[in-house]
């Protein structure tokens, strides 16, 4: 979710009071140096190393959830990526498939066609010989010799 303009500026304003809150307390530190004592001194060391330290490890942590976010996003990407191309081969499949049964069933249909005007040419045979047959016996008398 996205921070508005002022929701950021505020963030900004915050920590500009602590880092001006530490600059003060540095200021003090630096006046009072030679009042402290050796061990006080390598305390406050000790204190500020292991501020740097907590703050790399925060840093480390936020670029880890950084790098995991970007990773997500590159995952989500590629799987959207994959459906999608797999729509498309299904819709080209799906295609194919109806175009190879569209020509198959024209090519039945014309084999169908094909066989009912052989089946007509030969019953029109059949009638042919018949009035041949016919012509035969008035012309010849008797039947055909085969």
């Amino acid at each position: 979710m996205a921070k508005t303009r002022d929701e950021r500026l505020k963030n900004l304003s915050v920590k500009l009071a602590d880092l001006s809150q530490k600059a003060a307390e540095a200021s003090e530190d630096a006046k009072a140096y030679r009042e402290y004592r050796k061990e006080v001194i390598a305390d406050k060391i000790s204190t500020a190393k292991g501020n740097v330290a907590a703050m790399q490890e925060n840093a480390r942590i936020a670029e880890e959830e950084r790098e995991g976010k970007i990773r997500s996003a590159l995952l989500k990407a590629r799987m959207t990526v994959k459906a999608k191309h797999e729509d498309r081969k299904d819709a080209r499949d799906k295609r194919r498939l109806e175009n190879f049964m569209d020509d198959e069933i024209l090519y039945i249909m014309d084999c169908y066609d094909t066989a009912a005007m052989l089946v007509a040419d030969a019953q029109l045979s059949i009638l042919e010989v018949a009035d041949a047959l016919q012509e035969y016996e008035e012309r010849f008398g008797g039947e055909a010799e085969e």
